[in-house]
């Protein structure tokens, strides 16, 4: 029990630790990219794959994948991942699947896949993507083990800073775009020409 609340511990350290890294990103790819990768090796998770609402065809898209998998496991994870995305999309909030084999509409698509944490990015109360962390795997562990309802705490307090994160993110593009064109007409101005 003490091992566990001290793994814990240090997990939510991570986390806050990342987090302040995710705020101060003002690029969006860069803060696509440490949301997948810091968030694996926080929550030790095989896979995780980050998708966004494209502003136009209006699709959730994949911004940024991490892991182990091969061109076809890709290929296998990236349709699992959409059903997923579907799911946690309707279910409107941070979801445990702990085992995908027993999972009725997730089983065909699974194939080696155990367990699964995933959740809904929101902003101003709309979503605008998922996150999802697939087959937890640990040092001392030669397969893959399952998520557990610690891991999902953990990953819930994750996705806060990350929906932070993209929030601020979006502020400077939109904020650097506003210095050198005008909002309403969308023309140059003055310090776009350079005076």
């Amino acid at each position: 029990r003490e091992a566990r609340s001290s793994a814990r511990a240090t997990k939510v350290s991570a986390i806050n630790e990342t987090g302040i890294r995710l705020l101060s990103a003002r690029d969006p790819a860069e803060v696509a990219r440490m949301t997948t990768s810091s968030g694996a090796l926080i929550l030790e998770a095989d896979h995780a794959v980050l998708r966004l609402q494209d502003p136009d065809s209006k699709r959730f898209v994949i911004k940024s994948y991490y892991g182990s998998a091969d061109a076809r496991g890709q290929e296998q994870l990236f349709k699992l991942d959409k059903q997923v995305c579907v799911e946690t999309l309707k279910a409107r909030q941070p979801r445990l699947l702990r085992n995908l084999a027993k999972d009725v509409g997730l089983a065909a698509l699974a194939g080696g896949l155990r367990s699964a944490v995933a959740a809904p990015l929101k902003r101003d109360g709309r979503p605008i993507g998922t996150l999802a962390f697939y087959d937890k795997v640990a040092a001392d562990q030669f397969f893959p083990g399952y998520f557990s309802d610690d891991d999902l705490q953990v990953f819930a307090r994750y996705v806060s800073y990350v929906e932070r994160a993209l929030e601020n993110a979006a502020f400077h593009v939109a904020t650097a775009k506003h210095r050198n064109f005008d909002e309403e007409t969308g023309l140059p101005n003055a310090d776009y020409w350079g005076r």
